[in-house]
């Protein structure tokens, strides 16, 4: 899992905001060039190890603020179908609801937004 990946994404949720695949490329200096496929699974590899560490744990999916920039503003559908693996949904069911989606990333908000939650699992 990358550490710095995660610790960016508990940011984001402290600062009650998501951002872009394009904005953590960008702000991260990852180098990807999502033009390329292998790229575009690299980064989604890295988000899906984070949520799934998240998850097994049993907090937030925390790769739920990272979204594509077009006007939707939603997850890729990488996102969906590994909440599909987690949680025995269909991924189409998963990326139509966008309360789900909404709830999701409201879940994250209020996890790390606590300061308990923060200083107990920030370095876990």
């Amino acid at each position: 899992m990358d550490k710095g990946i995660r610790t960016k994404l508990i940011e984001l949720a402290r600062l009650r905001t998501t951002w872009t695949y394009s904005q953590l490329n960008e702000q991260l200096l990852l180098n990807l060039n999502f033009n390329d496929a292998s790229d575009r699974a690299l980064i989604g590899e890295w988000l899906g190890d984070i949520s799934i560490h998240e998850h097994e744990k049993g907090r937030p999916l925390l790769s739920s603020l990272i979204t594509h920039k077009d006007k939707l503003r939603e997850q890729g559908d990488g996102f969906y179908k590994l909440c599909e693996d987690l949680l025995g949904i269909p991924w189409q069911e998963l990326k139509a609801d966008k309360e789900w989606e909404n709830n999701q990333i409201a879940k994250c908000f209020e996890f790390w937004t606590n300061p308990t939650n923060y200083k107990k699992y920030k370095n876990d």
